[in-house]
């Protein structure tokens, strides 16, 4: 999944009808074979329960939301902090309903750390701010690497209607510092990071580029230009 937020449920406590056995289990390993089946069948009933957890939580947060599990963990992801919310409500919900009690965690992804960072109990403002810090250091590493490498980490392909488009095109961004290749209608454009791949493809997408005729525009990240193929030139600032 792309989305950067998800709940996460952790099936670490017992149902609560469980015996004082079982859950004497949950903290050490058995020392009697009555203690190992006591426990087999403690598992047996997580197990269980958590099957048929995953599909109702599906069925009642729709499309939206993506539930999944892995060990003892059920993931729903969501692609808002609003979405992550609405997910946790009916977790706890669902939760309730089947008498199990579980940590319910609202999670975000932070492409800064690499890593899943808990957001339960923080203000959405304090969230956007770090998240806007994050992104900014980010586009500027990618800046950083790209000019240091001489490899723009992001690439865009750039889909025109005629050949003349394309030649018009690519003359007009190459004038205006972008590094270019034209392949017969298509274009490909390079940028030296994400922020200013999506500006372009806004730009190219909205008005300022109607007289290119500009079909579709797509990009992704690291893919460095190799050497001009034969025929089509290379334009660019220099």
């Amino acid at each position: 999944m792309g989305d950067d937020w998800r709940v996460r449920i952790a099936l670490v406590d017992l149902p609560r009808e469980l015996t004082d056995d079982d859950q004497a289990y949950a903290r050490g390993y058995p020392a009697s074979p009555q203690e190992i089946a006591a426990a087999a069948a403690v598992h047996a009933e997580m197990e269980s329960g958590r099957q048929a957890l995953v599909p109702e939580l599906g069925s009642r947060l729709g499309d939206q939301v993506a539930a999944g599990s892995s060990g003892t963990d059920i993931f729903l992801y969501a692609s808002s902090a609003g979405s992550a919310d609405e997910a946790a409500r009916v977790a706890r919900e669902v939760l309730a309903r089947h008498d199990v009690s579980a940590p319910v965690r609202i999670e975000r992804w932070s492409s800064w750390d690499e890593e899943w960072l808990d957001a339960t109990d923080k203000p959405s403002a304090d969230v956007a701010a770090e998240q806007q810090a994050e992104h900014e250091c980010l586009q500027e590493q990618e800046r950083e690497t790209s000019v240091t490498t001489g490899r723009p980490a992001w690439a865009m392909t750039v889909e025109l209607r005629s050949r003349r488009d394309a030649v018009a095109l690519a003359g007009h961004l190459a004038a205006q510092g972008w590094l270019v290749r034209r392949l017969r209608k298509d274009l490909i454009v390079w940028a030296d990071c994400e922020d200013d791949a999506k500006g372009l493809d806004r730009a190219l997408c909205g008005d300022t580029y109607t007289a290119f005729r500009v079909r579709r525009v797509s990009y992704r990240r690291n893919i460095p230009p190799g050497p001009p193929p034969q025929g089509p030139l290379i334009f660019g600032p220099g």
